[in-house]
């Protein structure tokens, strides 16, 4: 049975059609769909032509003739004398294995069904469909030797976990058991390694369990799901989850690499012990709750989750204790600092009994009644202290300092001191032309003695002052003697001065060498630029790989447009890209929360359209739509508008 995709069967292709004609009738199709409007209608095509790609490349391989020519051999041996399959040896499971075994939900397989055979009908003269798989889909699957295939199947996958725990700890040992029952005999029609691969994906999609190791990587190198995405899809609601999962898998080795070995380490940690220790667990828990956020589906496969809900505890009562503590501290600090009679100081008072410990607070000696001094003297003595006060305010009142006794302030003597000074001099100098100059010339010196910023500022002057006016020759000279002296910031303006022709003749290899040496130091606006010139081939050789590197870079230090842009070749599959909704809905994400336009009215859209792995929420698209239209997004502005013509939401008065 030879499975041919469907993109043949929809667009009327022979199956000996090459691959330009498959390109031809994707581009037809390609016309009729408004890519921004209908994504998942774009992406449903976009995943049917790879797959009819990756196909007609199988089939050219002369492999799809050679499978087929196997099942006629196979078909044509079990029409024959059938051999009595080898008895097995009687293997014994631990009651564990068994109950895990046991517990799994098996799927029914979905098998990919080729198109029905036609034989000629007697009496018309015309072709007729015999019965073909999709009416024999409930029947129970068997191979040639007559026994049960999913039996079989069953069989193998015990014997392999038993296997499995035995060797636990051993490097590479799920990837070599897996291996190993993949050559069984008895997995040798294809009906039997379906069954097969489909009890290992519902295995794992019920998540880590100690003693399958990295089965989970293992499944997907063999099985080649990771590329076969349509395979996996087939293995009914397993296949689904694990496709999620390949999903997060992917995303997680996009991050830097020296980000996700760390992470993955704790991972491991947690995968193997129950207690880390309290000082491991107030340092890492709340980067497995980030983990556990961005990535719900995959790393349960990959690690413990009962574990997890272990550290958790213990993280739990570590805050609560850290709570109490905390308390504690701070009612015995405001006890300590309470002062009530008798507690404020250490006079010892005659007449006090002994239960005082001869202790009494300062007002409450002088209140004492058979102190003599309290009750005869200290009115005296306040009334002595109120006059000398009074005196010394007099005095003070009388005395007037000449002006040129007055001690001038010293001028700040370190640089950033004095750049902020001339700065704040030069913002309010306004039309004084003494004022302006003095902020000048401090700038000047500044910049003489190398300092960056200020070198920067006299061109950011230059540039926008009105007195007399912009002069772009100065701004640019300025900005060039800040960017030699490392000014990133400065580097890009002078790259844009060159780029477009701004007090200079325009020079495309200037502004690529100014791009170029800000991008190398880390500037993410000069990365996104340099990668727009690569991306159309100005100043420089076209190069997609060297745009979509720079724009990631750009994008994973934060940089909002970086972000929106990386989203949308995610979304269309540019650059050479696979076509991902829930790369790009995550890129809009961080962008839109960065008050990017763009992002906004994309993260809208895929509210708007339930795309990524987000719920459809119109109410969110309508509030994302708004953020945009308000910065100025026409389309943005469109969009809402459409979805208040259907709706009431509270950005519809802004339409």
């Amino acid at each position: 049975m030879v499975y041919i995709p469907p993109f043949f069967q929809q667009h009327g292709l022979a199956p000996d059609a090459d691959e330009r004609s498959v390109k031809r009738a994707y581009a037809k199709q390609l016309k009729k769909i408004d890519q921004e409007t209908d994504l998942p209608g774009f992406q449903a095509l976009r995943e049917a032509y790879e797959e009819a790609q990756e196909w007609i490349r199988y089939r050219d391989s002369g492999r799809l003739s050679q499978a087929y020519a196997a099942e006629q051999q196979a078909a044509e041996a079990s029409s024959e004398s059938q051999t009595p399959a080898p008895q097995q040896e009687a293997v014994s499971a631990s009651s564990e294995d068994m109950a895990a075994f046991g517990a799994i939900s098996w799927p029914e397989p979905v098998r990919p069904l080729a198109p029905p055979k036609l034989t000629p009908d007697t009496e018309t003269g015309k072709a007729k469909s015999l019965p073909d798989a999709t009416e024999t889909a409930t029947q129970t699957l068997q191979d040639s030797d007559g026994q049960l295939a999913a039996s079989k199947a069953e069989r193998v996958f015990a014997e392999m976990l038993m296997a499995m725990r035995k060797c636990a700890g051993e490097e590479g040992y799920a990837e070599k058991q897996l291996q190993l029952a993949m050559s069984d005999p008895r997995l040798g029609s294809s009906d039997a390694r379906y069954a097969f691969e489909t009890l290992v994906a519902a295995y794992l999609a019920r998540g880590w369990r100690h003693g399958n190791g990295e089965l989970f990587d293992a499944a997907f190198d063999i099985f080649n799901w990771a590329r076969d995405r349509r395979r996996l899809l087939s293995l009914g609601r397993p296949g689904h989850v694990l496709e999620r999962a390949c999903k997060e898998m992917q995303a997680f080795l996009e991050r830097p690499v020296e980000v996700h070995k760390a992470q993955w380490e704790l991972l491991k940690k947690l995968r193997q012990e129950k207690n880390p220790g309290n000082d491991y667990l107030e340092a890492n828990f709340k980067k497995l709750l980030v983990l556990d956020e961005l990535y719900p589906v995959w790393i349960w496969m990959v690690t413990s989750k009962d574990n997890f809900h272990i550290w958790k505890a213990q993280y739990d009562t570590l805050q609560e204790i850290a709570r109490a503590k905390a308390l504690r501290e701070a009612a015995e600090t405001e006890a300590r600092n309470k002062v009530g009679p008798g507690t404020g100081g250490t006079f010892s008072v005659p007449g006090e009994e002994a239960g005082a410990s001869g202790k009494a607070g300062f007002f409450a000696a002088l209140r004492a009644r058979h102190w003599p001094f309290g009750r005869y003297y200290l009115p005296a003595f306040l009334c002595v202290l109120a006059l000398i006060i009074v005196q010394l305010i007099v005095h003070d009142a009388k005395t007037v300092i000449p002006p040129e006794v007055v001690v001038q302030q010293p001028v700040p003597k370190t640089p950033a001191a004095r750049f902020d000074a001339a700065s704040r001099e030069l913002s309010r100098a306004g039309n004084n032309a003494g004022k302006l100059q003095k902020a000048l010339y401090e700038l000047v010196q500044l910049s003489e003695s190398g300092y960056a910023k200020a070198s920067y500022q006299l061109g950011w002057y230059y540039r926008e002052g009105t007195q007399p006016g912009p002069d772009e020759a100065k701004a640019l000279n300025w900005y060039i003697k800040a960017a030699e002296q490392g000014h990133l910031e400065a580097a890009v303006m002078v790259a844009d001065y060159f780029f477009e022709g701004r007090g200079v003749n325009k020079d495309l290899d200037a502004a690529v060498r100014w791009y170029s040496k800000a991008a190398a130091s880390g500037q993410s606006l000069a990365q996104i630029k340099l990668a727009h010139l690569y991306a159309d081939g100005k100043g420089v050789k076209k190069d997609k790989q060297r745009a979509l590197e720079l724009i990631s870079a750009a994008a994973e230090k934060g940089q909002p447009l970086a972000q929106s842009e990386l989203g949308m070749i995610r979304m269309n599959g540019l650059y050479g890209t696979q076509v991902s909704a829930e790369k790009a809905a995550y890129w809009f994400m961080l962008s839109a929360r960065q008050n990017n336009a763009v992002g906004q009215r994309m993260f809208g859209l895929i509210h708007e359209k339930g795309l990524g792995g987000y719920n459809k929420d119109l109410n969110a698209a309508a509030d994302w739509y708004g953020r945009a239209a308000r910065q100025g997004d026409a389309e943005a502005r469109k969009k809402l508008k459409s979805l208040c013509q259907s709706g009431t939401y509270p950005d519809c008065s802004d339409t």
